[in-house]
């Protein structure tokens, strides 16, 4: 699980003048979720960088007020630094902490999980649990695919040696993912961020990919008969994959693919017509839940009131799904459904009431709407005859009990195809 400054006293990034009173000679990369590293002085001078040192297309070096650099290395930037080489694991290691990982989203209540972007060598590790009889969680995974790829795609794609539809109920390929922007640090705006996150109004976010090479792989992934799902954040980065969207569907409809955008934290109100109107699947997640005092500095409270508006796409009769975004966000399930029914915050108190959703609308996000994204509503998402033996059993009633509850409940059984693989001390 990652961690992030709302969880810590002081509710800030640890920057670089914290970090160099305690390591004041070695390198330290501190990695905080996908998005960004800090670090600290004996870092910056080992890979030189500087106040002179250029920005990198699709990524930002923060500074401090006074115009000294912060130590913080968002998106693109991180590449200005070298992690250390992680030890080498065998491939039954590898196996073995990835049977581990789905056995602890088996105690979160949890009996299917969709990777939306990996490398086709994770799902090659999975299928390897499968055929040995080892999965105990459900897996759909979208392959991770550059967003400039443009007439490269096809010649990629081949190279997986995989079909857009490969797989079965335990196993399956969902599609492929593409990022085209930050995260909340970085999200592609109409506006630009607070100051002094705005940097005298010139900071708008990141955007990762070129629009014209976005739109050309775009195009090509229709073209094959795969589907997507991009990650945009920001309005801005929205407008762009609309575009895109609406261009591969003037080559062929897009409409009942079920494409998806993952995150739209920041939508525009003239944006959601033309997301009905192709059909497109809205994939949230309650980054809110942990960041709520960090987007109201970096975006005024008005704007993180109407971070992950639900309500709203729900209202306007969208398809969305709820989720985690791990392992950036917390993984358990009953924590994003408590924020979404409450819209509490973890050290920020309640953010943009007017955003809450029913308790049965959580559950339906949760379950059978993940199932139909996923095209398998008529096998899972709800426990009815002919679907598949996977079920939970919560120690409370989740639409009766006191909402804070939710967040606290115990799982005590977990199902899969009818064989139970979690349950709680002392059934």
């Amino acid at each position: 699980m990652d961690w992030h400054e709302a969880q810590l006293k002081e509710q800030r990034l640890p920057l670089r003048r914290d970090l160099d009173p305690i390591f004041p000679h070695n390198p330290v990369i501190v990695v905080r979720g996908g998005h960004e590293y800090i670090v600290n002085s004996a870092a910056l001078q080992k890979w030189n960088i500087t106040t002179d040192t250029p920005a990198v297309p699709g990524g930002r070096i923060g500074r401090y007020p006074d115009g000294q650099l912060n130590g913080e290395l968002v998106d693109t930037a991180r590449s200005l630094v070298s992690l250390p080489e992680c030890p080498t694991q065998s491939r039954e290691e590898q196996l073995k902490q990835r049977s581990e990982a789905y056995r602890k989203l088996n105690a979160v209540g949890l009996t299917t999980v969709r990777h939306p972007g990996a490398p086709i060598e994770e799902y090659r590790l999975v299928e390897e649990l499968k055929q040995r009889g080892l999965l105990t969680m459900r897996v759909q995974r979208r392959i991770r695919l550059g967003g400039n790829e443009g007439k490269r795609t096809e010649s990629i794609i081949q190279s997986w040696q995989a079909s857009p539809t490969a797989g079965d109920h335990w196993l399956r390929i969902g599609g492929i993912k593409i990022s085209i922007d930050g995260g909340f640090e970085g999200a592609w705006l109409r506006q630009p961020y607070n100051e002094p996150y705005g940097q005298g109004g010139s900071y708008y976010g990141l955007r990762l990919v070129a629009e014209e090479d976005y739109v050309a792989t775009v195009r090509e992934i229709n073209r094959l008969g795969w589907h997507l799902a991009t990650h945009a954040v920001g309005d801005r980065a929205i407008d762009m994959v609309l575009n895109a969207y609406q261009a591969a569907n003037r080559d062929q409809s897009l409409v009942d693919k079920r494409w998806s955008i993952e995150h739209a934290f920041y939508s525009a109100a003239d944006q959601l017509p033309q997301i009905q109107q192709l059909g497109i699947f809205l994939s949230l997640q309650h980054h809110l839940y942990v960041a709520g005092p960090s987007l109201k500095k970096y975006l005024g409270l008005e704007r993180a009131n109407h971070t992950t508006p639900v309500q709203t796409y729900l209202s306007a009769k969208l398809p969305v799904s709820g989720g985690s975004d791990a392992p950036v966000i917390p993984y358990p399930p009953l924590w994003g459904m408590y924020h979404f029914i409450t819209r509490d915050t973890i050290s920020g108190g309640v953010f943009g009431h007017e955003e809450r959703i029913s308790r049965q609308q959580a559950l339906r996000l949760m379950t059978i709407n993940n199932a139909w994204l996923m095209f398998e509503e008529d096998d899972k998402g709800s426990i009815a005859p002919g679907k598949l033996a996977d079920l939970v059993i919560l120690s409370d009633d989740i639409l009766s009990c006191p909402a804070e509850r939710i967040q606290s409940m115990d799982v005590l059984l977990t199902m899969v195809g009818g064989k139970v693989v979690y349950q709680h001390d002392g059934l």
